[in-house]
């Protein structure tokens, strides 16, 4: 029997084996030949595929999210938040173990043209399913812990969908227009209406953006990102990463601020 302690370390190990038997069981191929596949689609949003794309949000969120937090004079506030236990199991660990879990459903959503996919409620769907079931049955979890990992899972980019994406559309996505108080409005809003796991929405879109590459843009201004375009492209061009992806590198600055301004507002 794994223990709840030794869960992620163990999921990590068997998540290639666990990725493509869910491909086999949805018949879908390019999953099946490579575990850490990457959709051309998401190709300007996404450095890694699905495989390493979980296990750098699970690094980010064990060693890089405290130095942000500290940063941001927020870090006992959102510790005494994680330190919670339900049922004898604290928040912190039990988030943990999502983690590995939280992008599975873009496997079964391959191939879907829309713009939204859910792919984060088929991710909460899969745990209901014969091979995460049983993965998860051998830790004896409470209906209250698998209720909270479910939650944790299924919404795990709302930020991302009600805010980011709002302002994106709105062509506000900037870090001068994340200052104004129309954004901290909407993250109190947001946080009222996922008031049971107000703080989980928040780390999970900070967690989540610094895990989709691991080029970090240092910009204080929307002039800077700009100013950095030409260096961003020719990086990508020595990596041999594709192109496109600079929306995500040019993006990450914004992402990180919002993340900054939604904690911020969750005790203030």
């Amino acid at each position: 029997m794994n223990s709840i302690d030794s869960f992620p370390e163990f999921l990590d190990e068997e998540l290639p084996g666990i990725i493509r038997k869910i491909a086999i069981a949805y018949n879908i191929q390019p999953f099946i030949n490579d575990p850490d596949f990457l959709e051309e689609r998401l190709k300007k949003w996404h450095q890694f595929g699905v495989l390493s794309h979980t296990k750098k949000v699970r690094q980010v969120f064990l060693s890089e999210l405290d130095n942000f937090l500290k940063q941001w004079d927020i870090f006992e506030e959102i510790q005494k938040n994680l330190n919670e236990e339900i049922d004898g199991t604290k928040k912190k660990k039990l988030f943990e173990m999502s983690i590995p879990l939280h992008d599975l459903g873009k496997i079964p959503v391959y191939g879907d043209e829309k713009t939204n996919r859910e792919h984060e409620f088929y991710s909460k769907i899969l745990l209901s399913e014969n091979l995460l079931k049983q993965k998860l049955s051998s830790l004896e979890l409470s209906e209250k812990q698998k209720e909270y990992l479910e939650k944790c899972i299924e919404t795990h980019d709302v930020v991302g969908k009600e805010i980011r994406d709002l302002l994106k559309h709105e062509e506000n996505l900037n870090l001068s227009f994340l200052s104004t108080q129309k954004v901290v409005n909407l993250c109190k809003s947001l946080a009222a209406k996922y008031q049971d796991i107000k703080t989980e929405i928040g780390i999970y879109f900070l967690c989540d953006s610094l895990g989709k590459t691991d080029i970090r843009l240092t910009a204080l201004t929307d002039e800077e990102i700009v100013k950095k375009e030409q260096e961003i492209l020719e990086l990508l061009e020595q990596r041999k990463l594709p192109q496109e992806l600079k929306f995500a590198v040019m993006q990450l600055p914004a992402n990180i601020k919002l993340a900054e301004i939604y904690l911020k507002s969750l005790n203030r």
